[in-house]
């Protein structure tokens, strides 16, 4: 199980890594947008064409979330190895509990003498 959680969290972090190359490369649609109207197409719905970075950012986007799904399952089983607490680890005998009318863990208080 240790092997397919850091082959998914590789492959993850690559995946990543990749998307945001992607994106950051691509060029800007509305860079002449503004008062007179430029930067639309003559087609009822935009430009459509799509150039191979968008395309590739896609299919990587659909990656990312396929494999933040699949890391979700296959990490949910995979809690952090806690050691028991201290207190549940032992359970104390009748001589090493201590007086009563003392805190465990201090020293015990003098007292002073009577004159």
């Amino acid at each position: 199980m240790a092997i397919l959680q850091t082959l998914i969290l590789v492959v993850f972090f690559i995946c990543c890594a990749v998307l945001i190359f992607l994106i950051l490369i691509q060029s800007g649609k509305g860079g002449s947008l503004g008062i007179m109207g430029g930067g639309s197409s003559n087609t009822a719905f935009g430009s459509s064409t799509v150039d191979v970075v968008e395309k590739a950012a896609f299919w990587f986007a659909v990656a990312f979330f396929v494999l933040a799904i699949v890391a979700a399952v296959v990490f949910a089983d995979a809690g952090p190895a806690l050691p028991p607490p201290a207190d549940e680890a032992a359970p104390m005998s009748q001589a090493d509990q201590p007086a009563p009318g003392t805190v465990p863990g201090q020293a015990p208080a003098t007292v002073p003498a009577q004159p």
